[in-house]
């Protein structure tokens, strides 16, 4: 005893920097430094350790600077993307999952109502064209009882607003029972209009988690907005693909985490007796499991041109089956991100890393 007295400065010393290693480890005492190595040898071990081969079972439709040129820039007419999803299907697609935009007849009837609302005529004539500019009710019957996933975007900020109708929450503020939850909040959104999105079955939200490096490591596979919890585009094509399992939160069953705290640990999707855990992060999130090098010649998912579905320049039986993404890389859209495996990574490339990681069984959290 006297001897440890003796050397206590010297232990001490020695297990200072365990001690705050593990408090770094446990988020009581998060540090930046630590954090930066943490994601500087993570990182590293995710390039060394990528499989590096093609997801044949997931296929990106592209918009293409090809297919701006040809079919017009994005977003196209309510008309072309409903032929686009026709399309799609006609090629044996499995599953669609793609953004969309706001529509341009209720823009014309806003016009109607409001500011041109004095010129004669105006409103008549908007009237009568409806039949023939209702796009909308074009598309949504393109939609209707097809397995198609839209997506939205989620906000927050002061300035925040919505739009759009959210689709309905996979876990409700009822089934959580009073816990403290530290899943990522969001007090905005844009969504599909309503037409589009009643005749879509599912909408997921498409935004990743940006550490404080800018780099996108993660998506939070739930979200919350005003207290209802809403799936990510990966989640809800997953769900699409297995018959629509519930949503329910997995807590940690460690006596030392008390009812009313955190301790989320898992997504737990349950289909009559069956029941599949998903392992996820106290703020619902999972880490991407890159497959390997984003893009075209990335050589982890096929891509094909967009003007080649809508023109059928492709080869037979190549969406057959497939689970298809509608995504870009054109630079002028702006859907690229900063990843460990490369600066200018296609975001709709997190989605389908995410979808392969699903569908494989292959999801951590750090």
């Amino acid at each position: 005893m006297q001897k440890l007295v003796k050397h206590w400065p010297r232990v001490a010393i020695t297990l200072l920097p365990v001690i705050i290693a593990l408090m770094h480890a446990m988020s009581i005492l998060p540090l930046d430094v630590l954090q930066r190595l943490d994601d500087i040898i993570y990182d590293s071990r995710l390039r060394a350790t990528m499989p590096k081969t093609l997801d044949d079972r997931i296929v990106i439709v592209d918009l293409d600077e090809k297919s701006l040129a040809e079919v017009g820039r994005w977003p196209w007419g309510r008309n072309k993307v409903a032929k686009f999803v026709d399309t799609l299907f006609e090629l044996e697609a499995l599953v669609i999952a793609f953004p969309d935009e706001s529509s341009g007849l209720g823009a014309l009837t806003e016009l109607a109502r409001n500011e041109f609302r004095d010129q004669a005529g105006f409103a008549d004539k908007i009237r009568q064209l409806q039949p023939q500019l209702d796009y909308d009710a074009l598309l949504a019957k393109s939609l209707q009882d097809r397995p198609v996933v839209l997506g939205y975007y989620v906000s927050e900020g002061r300035e925040s607003r919505s739009s759009g109708v959210l689709p309905l929450p996979v876990i409700a503020k009822a089934d959580v029972s009073g816990r403290q939850m530290a899943v990522t909040q969001w007090n905005g959104f844009g969504s599909n209009i309503e037409v589009l999105a009643k005749a879509a079955p599912l909408a997921g939200h498409f935004n990743p988690i940006i550490d404080s490096d800018g780099v996108v490591r993660s998506t939070p596979l739930v979200v919350e907005h005003k207290g209802d919890y809403y799936e990510s585009l990966s989640l809800a094509v997953f769900r699409l693909l297995n018959g629509l399992p519930t949503v329910e939160f997995g807590f940690s069953k460690d006596k030392l985490v008390k009812k009313n705290k955190q301790g989320l640990i898992e997504l737990v999707l349950k289909h009559g007796t069956a029941s599949h855990a998903i392992p996820v992060d106290d703020k619902a999130a999972a880490l991407v499991p890159f497959r390997g090098a984003g893009g075209k010649d990335g050589g982890s998912f096929r891509y094909i041109s967009a003007s080649d579905v809508l023109a059928k320049r492709i080869a037979p039986g190549a969406l057959k089956n497939k689970i298809v993404l509608v995504g870009t890389t054109a630079p002028g859209l702006l859907d690229l991100r900063v990843t460990p495996v490369g600066s200018t990574y296609p975001g709709v490339e997190t989605h389908a890393n995410l979808i392969s990681g699903l569908l494989d069984d292959n999801i951590f959290v750090k």
